[in-house]
């Protein structure tokens, strides 16, 4: 028989997860994608220790950032969520959970919603919250969306009734600094991204193809969000745009403790925390070492900046998305890297040295969308609508874009998309397709099943 936990009301503070006192230290480990699986669970055993063994035990606290489950493993089924709470339970501290796009793929449900219900059954707890930590709060969004989403399943999407919360904790509480958990991050905090994987199927940034500003023009309302966490990406911590920093947040990408990185180091971040102000740490689950990244007080009204030992950072000419894009060179085709082209004032389109024409949203600057893949033995042609070539300077008449071929023949035409923007997609709602195909099998089988079917020359119904 399955005891139901009780769980609390969306919004709700997590009082486990809080400290007694405003003047309470704490350290709180954040762990990102877990994907966890049975054949590697001697590393999420020893990571678990790593963490545990870093935080002093009486005021240890843990966040964890979603995506708990393997596809091999029935990701988003009833049965990872219960593996994964097995897992936390054995940390033996309090811990607060948030969903990623993974948590809801679940195929024993037939909805968002009954996926999410389970989600909060086996963890007995709401899937947005806060928390206080000495001084400061923390607070966790989830995504609610998977199966509804517009396009990519994996877009991670937190609906507006969770933004109206976050903001009016934020109002409430204007001299508290504050700390954001979310899977993914906000669209142009500058932190690294996949463009190849990320970027081009549009799941990315939170709400990618549903007002995705809405999360930073929060944080320009709001100077006492202090710290962003967000992992999605299996990227490690040694870039130097693992941190960023817009005004006085900073993002920071949380890495992985499996084997699903994709740059061969496993992390996790930690931060240790008093009235006066925090320290950033990463611990190393290959070693169980600590290293300081970062660390500042709650008051400072000046960007934190990251200490990240250079010898440690990733960033190798030659390894493509391996390495960090924020201080390449950028101009025309001579700077060996990328060549700007205006197409009106919300986007521009950059040609990069990897092959990649990708789409910028102007007052983010940050990569909207994959237009097309582009050979550097390729030209670009902006045109207009009478078939010329565009000539305004902020490239507002551009309607289409032509590649050609190294001999001068078209390759490809780009139109404007039903947003106005010049971005493709390239994953459609692969769930919802899955269904369709279900339904047309089922439809032809049913057909076949009435037909009359011959046996020795004879037919029967």
């Amino acid at each position: 028989m399955r005891v139901r936990a009780q769980a609390q009301a969306p919004g709700s503070r997590l009082d486990g997860l809080s400290t007694a006192s405003p003047s309470d230290s704490w350290s709180l480990a954040i762990l990102g994608d877990l994907h966890l699986a049975p054949e590697q669970m001697k590393l999420f055993d020893a990571a678990r220790g790593h963490l545990v063994t870093a935080m002093a035990a009486k005021s240890g606290r843990v966040v964890q950032l979603g995506d708990l489950g393997h596809g091999k493993h029935a990701s988003g089924s009833r049965k990872c969520f219960e593996t994964a709470k097995h897992y936390m339970d054995g940390f033996g501290l309090p811990y607060g959970m948030i969903l990623g796009n993974h948590d809801l793929e679940g195929d024993e449900f037939q909805s968002d919603e009954e996926n999410l219900a389970a989600w909060k059954e086996v963890f007995g707890q709401p899937h947005f919250w806060s928390a206080d930590l000495g001084h400061a709060k923390v607070v966790g969004l989830s995504t609610e969306r998977y199966r509804s989403n517009t396009n990519s399943h994996h877009e991670v999407y937190i609906p507006q009734d969770q933004l109206d919360w976050l903001e009016a904790q934020l109002a409430a509480h204007p001299d508290t600094p504050f700390i954001v958990c979310t899977h993914a991050p906000p669209m142009g905090c500058g932190l690294k991204v996949i463009q190849e994987v990320h970027i081009k199927n549009r799941c990315a940034w939170l709400n990618h193809s549903d007002n995705p500003r809405a999360f930073m023009d929060i944080v320009g309302r709001h100077r006492n969000v202090k710290l962003w966490f967000s992992g999605h990406f299996h990227l490690s911590h040694n870039y130097p745009d693992s941190i960023s920093t817009v005004g006085t947040t900073a993002f920071v990408q949380v890495g992985v403790i499996g084997e699903c990185n994709r740059d061969g180091n496993r992390q996790s971040r930690l931060i240790r925390g008093n009235e006066d102000g925090y320290q950033l740490l990463t611990v190393d689950h290959d070693t169980g070492a600590v290293r300081l990244d970062m660390e500042a007080r709650w008051d400072d009204a000046s960007a934190p900046v990251p200490v990240i030992p250079e010898d440690e950072l990733l960033c190798d000419p030659d390894a493509g998305w391996l390495c960090s894009q924020m201080d390449c060179k950028v101009g025309d085709n001579s700077s060996g890297f990328i060549t700007w082209h205006p197409v009106g004032h919300q986007t521009i389109l950059a040609r990069q040295a990897n092959d990649l024409l990708i789409e910028y949203d102007m007052a983010t600057a940050a990569p909207l969308g994959l237009v097309a893949k582009v050979p550097e033995d390729c030209s670009l042609q902006l045109v207009a609508a009478d078939g010329r070539p565009a000539a305004r300077e902020d490239g507002a008449d551009v309607v289409e874009v032509r590649i050609h071929d190294a001999n001068g023949e078209l390759r490809e035409t780009v139109t404007r998309n039903s947003s106005g923007a010049f971005f493709r997609i390239y994953q459609p709602n692969k769930w919802r397709l899955k269904q369709q195909k279900k339904a047309e099998e089922a439809a032809v089988a049913a057909a076949a099943a009435q037909e009359p079917v011959s046996v020795t020359g004879s037919y029967v119904d």
